[in-house]
């Protein structure tokens, strides 16, 4: 009988605690812009809250990473979920302002509502590169991941469409807040989830910050990030709302359209996971192709005229995430130092957030012209999938997998 490792049992409960993660994360970022809006603060005001959210994520992840390289990647994902919920549960009983606010900013509850949005937080990639040494094992690990994540953002979507059923009882602001209880209850659950499980021993940290090998491919991954961070803060954030503006559709379809969405990346996930072990295409040809794709979708988007035809190019471009995430997760973590894998990925992680604070444009931007974040968002990232393909090609990378 095949002797199965501790990590590889609990790993059950890793994915039970993404998948409520998922739930609740995608609601609150789906419905923060329309939530606000309804407030009757307009998209500039939007847009710079979502900046000042974006940039105190940024420094918090950092944080959480250096520290999962000292304590542990599990210790550091723990203390991670404590603010989500704290942030989930101010939001549930207090619909004043500031409040909103200072919820968003301590939970990180902004950002691209894609069907990644709740599965991955500082230190889970780096717990599973660090569980897995073997690289096909972390790509279909990271595909296992994405695959329900996804899959439960499904949920997390159709609350937002079922909002409209407690509009009657509790008022539009009130049938937010009720979702928003539920969401604290999601997240706690994922907290419970991870006490249970297992880490490999942790190599003892011998540096301060990181060693100059991992700092040199860091820096690579960076720069081969931020064209990609840009253009997702401009066009992403904010796009439920963009929708809305645009096709003066409601948020129940807005909802819809998003569950549609995240079934497409959970079908491509899952198809990643098949993919870890063909021969046909490199890791970074997979990653660096299907981000350029993805901001070619975007730019269609801006340019469509119907509501069904954006809707259709907002699938396609989920399913080429899906495909191309668990790879791009694996080449990021591939030239660093097993010391390194928490302040790596958050220093990398860092990096995509700041240039995501690009949201603050997203305001003015749809104020000029709606298709304006979403056009220019797109040609960032196209550009970035091909800097990132061009960069990180002059390392030697894994054999094709």
């Amino acid at each position: 009988m095949k002797n199965i490792s501790k990590e590889e049992r609990t790993f059950k409960f890793f994915l039970i605690s993404r998948a409520s993660r998922s739930v609740a994360l995608i609601f609150v970022t789906l419905s923060l812009p329309l939530y606000l809006f309804t407030l009757h603060y307009n998209i500039i005001s939007i847009g710079v809250i979502y900046f000042v959210i974006m940039a105190f994520n940024a420094i918090l992840s950092v944080l959480l990473g250096a520290l999962g390289d000292r304590i542990g990647y599990k210790k550091s994902l723990i203390i991670g979920e404590v603010f989500p919920l704290m942030a989930l549960i101010l939001l549930t009983v207090s619909a004043n302002f500031f409040a909103i606010v200072i919820a968003a900013i301590i939970g990180g509850i902004a950002g691209a509502a894609g069907g990644m949005r709740g599965t991955f937080s500082p230190g889970s990639t780096a717990l599973i590169v660090s569980n897995w040494k073997n690289n096909n094992e972390r790509v279909k690990k990271l595909a296992d991941t994405t695959y329900i994540g996804s899959t439960f953002a499904i949920f997390g979507s159709l609350m937002l469409y079922f909002k409209a059923f407690f509009i009657n009882s509790v008022g539009i602001i009130g049938s937010f807040r009720v979702l928003f209880g539920f969401s604290a209850f999601m997240v706690l659950i994922s907290l419970v989830a991870l006490l249970f499980v297992a880490e490999v021993k942790r190599p003892k940290k011998t540096t301060k910050v990181m060693k100059i090998r991992s700092i040199h491919y860091s820096i690579k991954v960076i720069l081969a990030n931020s064209f990609n961070g840009f253009g997702l803060g401009m066009a992403v954030p904010l796009l439920p709302l963009w929708f809305e503006l645009r096709f003066g559709v409601n948020s129940s379809l807005i909802g819809i359209i998003y569950t549609i969405s995240y079934a497409a990346t959970a079908i491509a996930a899952f198809a990643a996971s098949k993919k870890a072990y063909s021969p046909r295409f490199s890791t970074l040809f997979t990653a660096s192709y299907t981000r350029a794709l993805q901001g070619v979708m975007l730019i269609i988007i801006a340019f469509s005229p119907l509501f069904i035809l954006s809707s259709f190019f907002f699938t396609l471009r989920s399913f080429i995430a899906g495909f191309g995430s668990p790879s791009r997760s694996a080449v990021n973590m591939h030239g660093v130092n097993s010391q390194d894998y928490g302040t790596a990925s958050s220093v990398m992680g860092l990096a995509n957030r700041l240039a995501q604070t690009s949201s603050g444009l997203s305001g003015y931007l749809m104020d000029i012209s709606l298709p304006f974040p979403v056009l220019f968002g797109g040609i960032l990232q196209t550009v970035g999938g091909f800097i990132y393909f061009k960069v990180l090609s002059q390392h030697k990378h894994e054999k094709k997998s």
